[in-house]
């Protein structure tokens, strides 16, 4: 009975009981903002890579002949996806954005060669922080997409 008094007024493990109950929500808080601050970058990396790749594709696209005196003919869509690889080139070496795709569409023509060029890139984004799926809507996986469009810039003479 004795040992049942003194264990009352002990008072030792409180502050570490009072310190864990507060240090996860902080922790878990911490955890989200950052894990929000990378999938706000990693958005604005593949809108990069889209923008880059409609600047590329308003000047190389030439699948309408719409640009005669381009040496190549065809949508040079090797050339296009390369430069938006290469736009998010640390973000896809690191593993943070996998499996990027690039959609091109070419709406211009021999007769109306300023029309629009659409680039759309998509990009899956990993969250990898701690208590992760909260910030990324519930999956370790977010699928990130970009659509840009710029007016080709061919010419039509020949």
């Amino acid at each position: 009975m004795r040992v049942l008094k003194s264990l009352r007024k002990d008072k030792r493990g409180a502050v570490l009981a009072e310190f864990i109950i507060a240090i996860v929500p902080i922790l878990a808080m911490f955890f989200n903002f950052l894990q929000l601050a990378h999938l706000a970058t990693a958005r604005l990396v593949v809108k990069h890579g889209a923008i880059v790749g409609a600047r590329a594709a308003a000047v190389m696209t030439n699948g309408h002949d719409n640009t005669p005196d381009q040496k190549g003919k065809g949508v040079n869509e090797s050339e296009i996806k390369q430069g938006v690889i290469l736009a998010m080139a640390n973000w896809v070496a690191a593993g943070s954005l996998t499996n990027p795709t690039v959609n091109i569409t070419d709406t211009s023509s021999y007769d109306d060669p300023y029309n629009w060029v659409t680039v759309e890139v998509k990009a899956t984004y990993h969250c990898d922080l701690p208590m992760a799926p909260l910030a990324c809507g519930g999956s370790r996986t977010k699928e990130l997409v970009e659509t840009k469009r710029m007016p080709h810039q061919g010419a039509n003479y020949k």
